[in-house]
């Protein structure tokens, strides 16, 4: 196969079979990406049970405006 030349870097691109071999993952490394994947997952449970929280409570306050409004249309439409 011909030489690939990169335009920019002016080097030689490397095939993908030589790039993987330069990716050691050792088994600490895989603990800490899972440990650091749980940690996320944790933190968007945190997030998306606030979320719903914050939903609600907008909900509720929308209803409150509502029916307040309700009340200052009916009262000053009166005959």
């Amino acid at each position: 196969m011909e030489e690939e030349e990169h335009e920019v870097y002016g080097g030689e691109i490397p095939d993908e079979g030589e790039m993987e071999g330069d990716v050691d993952m050792s088994a600490a490394d895989d603990d800490a990406a899972v440990k650091e994947l749980d940690e996320m997952k944790r933190r968007l449970k945190e997030m998306e049970e606030e979320a719903a929280a914050l939903r609600e409570m907008q909900a509720k306050v929308e209803k409150e405006i509502g029916s307040v409004q309700g009340f200052f249309i009916t009262s000053f439409h009166s005959p």
